[in-house]
């Protein structure tokens, strides 16, 4: 503090884009309010303000996650490890997550939380969008988060882009090593993520090269187009401060504390204790825990999106014009979302949360991990967020998997009948996170394909191999409601204070479902389906079908090898090396991120342009 050009008040210079510094312990009442303001250079006169919600973000984000715990080496080691060719995709970062961050130590709402922050900064680095990011850059920034001073990161960061390790970096990795910090600090703000993507990846770019610019023309003295980590500190301490004064950010201590009354610490058993559990299968084993907090955060699904104002046939045909040859992918799926939730409804907390909860739902159907899922598997589960009965979903489902209307679905549309459905409830499932995303993928796929076995061995009387929605309700009336209990929570108003507003009205003819002490039954007359019979709301939906399908292909696009022609019985098998073996379920091998849900969006869906 000898050096007055260390005390930023001191500093009289109008021209000098210093910190300004706000009260340092901002309250919840102050998130509007600006802690720091810093210019970005150049003539544009842009400003970069960090304010209270900012940092009460990130304090909670340091909170949730105690990665200010961890250390530098270990973060970069652990990233390291996950790294290939010099860049790391997103199913290798959610990889390191769960290492640095182990789920048993989180609440579900810390779960949901850094899902959604952690990966809100990964894709902030994702500059072409394809789920991947230059590591080097990626680590530079992300090491905010952790412990150690500012010049401990600058330093770790100027090596990694020292790539022949002679001890300078050129103007285009002096340029990218800004770029790190300032993308880093730009995901962590609130002002920022109300621009489009591509104008902050314009603005950062543009500051990373003025700033580049002043580094050189001040610091390369023998201009040698390069600078040593020595030459920089130099030029930093000299006076480069002022024009890169938020690189002091880097430094957690630099950030303001805030209140003690901001509490983000929750309690794992918090909501924990059993609502419904339910056997998967008549084998046993398998068991789907409902929670109070599932319930809960159903219920905030509910409240937010009101999607079960619609009925299923509304919101199939809905998800239906934005899919093409039998499958929909994640920007279609935003699309709608956009469509039938008006982000000018909501508040920038619920587009959060939303943007979270049905993406989390989109991506528990992509199995391949490419951003896209089967349509009318998707388009089956996803309708018990619709209004109506239990019946209205199943036979929508069911004419969904009767491709080719002849009243009857296969063991193979059978499977992926059900297991539609158990996807969905498997991602409403909090406890169910915690869980390897391939153990999830071999739960899933075992239990539908041994209701699959049980509902052939009792229902196909006639030995044909196929069943008929009226087999299948008959069945399930007559003691299958006791093999696939779960199926009841396709209401919504079996799921307890979970009202579906308008549900009934939303089903189509407004008539409640009848109420049976041991199930309700699997209507036998809803929408006719095998008598030929069909109503003009069926035809309708099945020309949508049809026009979602591939050219030419009768079946579903398909994420699996189901079986053989000629194979009644499919089995799981688990060795992904046996590939003459066409007659099993291919158990995905992707590895996702149970601690932070299947695969977050980087921002609200509203957001995206």
């Amino acid at each position: 503090l000898l050096d007055l050009r260390k005390w930023r008040a001191a500093i009289d210079a109008p021209a000098a884009p210093a910190a300004r510094a706000a009260p340092a312990a901002p309250a919840a009442s102050d998130e509007g309010d600006v802690v720091f303001e810093f210019s970005l250079g150049g003539d544009d006169g842009d400003v970069f303000v960090i304010t209270g919600a900012d940092v009460k973000h990130l304090r909670r984000v340091i909170a949730a996650s105690h990665l200010a715990e961890k250390e530098l080496p270990a973060l970069h080691a652990e990233f390291k490890r996950e790294a290939e060719d010099g860049v790391l995709d997103k199913p290798a970062f959610d990889r390191a997550i769960r290492r640095l961050i182990p789920g048993s130590s989180l609440s579900p709402e810390d779960k949901q939380f850094l899902s959604f922050a952690l990966s809100n900064i990964f894709f902030a680095f994702d500059r072409d969008g394809n789920n991947v990011v230059d590591f080097d850059e990626f680590l530079s920034g992300f090491s905010l988060l952790v412990q150690g001073s500012k010049s401990d990161k600058l330093a770790l960061a100027f090596r990694m882009f020292d790539e022949d390790g002679d001890g300078y970096i050129s103007r285009l990795e002096m340029w990218k090593y800004l770029r790190a910090f300032l993308t880093m600090l730009m995901s962590v703000n609130t002002l920022s993520q109300r621009l489009p993507v591509t104008e902050v990846q314009t603005l950062v770019d543009k500051a990373a090269v003025e700033l580049t610019k002043a580094v050189f023309s001040s610091a390369d003295l023998d201009d040698d187009g390069r600078i040593s980590y020595e030459e920089f500190g130099q030029w930093y301490n000299a006076g480069g401060f002022d024009i890169i004064p938020w690189l002091e950010l880097l430094d957690l201590r630099k950030w303001p504390e805030l209140s003690d009354e901001d509490d983000y610490e929750g309690s794992a058993d918090e909501g924990a204790e059993p609502v419904f559990e339910f056997q998967l299968s008549a084998e046993g084993g398998d068991a789907l825990q409902i929670t109070a907090s599932d319930v809960a955060n159903l219920q905030r699904l509910n409240d937010k999106a009101r999607l079960q104002r619609m009925s299923p046939e509304q919101l199939y045909r809905a998800f239906a014009s934005e899919a093409k040859d039998g499958v929909l992918d994640k920007s279609g799926f935003d699309r709608v979302v956009r469509q039938l939730v008006p982000g000018e409804s909501l508040t920038k907390e619920d587009k959060g949360y939303l943007s979270f909860a049905l993406s989390n739902v989109f991506y528990a159907f992509d199995r391949d991990q490419n951003g896209v899922v089967d349509f009318n598997e998707f388009a089956s589960g996803f309708s018990i967020l619709a209004g109506g009965s239990k019946s209205d979903k199943l036979s929508l489902a069911f004419h969904l998997f009767d491709l080719d209307s002849d009243g009857y679905i296969s063991r193979r549309e059978l499977w992926e009948y059900l297991r539609a459905f158990l996807t969905v409830l498997v991602a409403l499932n909090g406890g169910m996170q915690d869980v390897d995303p391939k153990e999830l993928v071999v739960l899933i796929d075992r239990n539908a394909l041994e209701l699959t076995g049980t509902v052939f061995e009792q229902a196909d009387t006639d030995e044909d191999d196929r069943i008929s929605y009226e087999e299948f309700g008959q069945w399930y009336n007559e003691g299958g409601f006791e093999v696939i209990p779960w199926l009841e929570l396709l209401d919504l108003r079996k799921w307890p204070t979970t009202a579906a507003e308008d549900g009934a009205a939303a089903g189509g003819d407004g008539e409640e479902e009848d109420e049976e002490e041991e199930g309700d039954s699997c209507s036998e007359d809803d929408d006719g389906a095998g008598d030929g019979d069909d109503s003009d709301d069926i035809a309708e939906l099945r020309s949508a079908a049809a026009a979602a399908a591939p050219a030419g292909q009768s079946a579903p696009a398909w994420n699996g090898a189901f079986g053989g022609d000629g194979e009644d019985d499919p089995q799981l098998d688990d060795d992904d090396d046996d590939d003459d073996d066409d007659d099993e379920v291919e158990v995905e091998d992707e590895d996702e991120n149970p601690d932070i849900g299947f695969r977050p969006l980087a921002e609200p869906v509203w957001a995206i342009t």
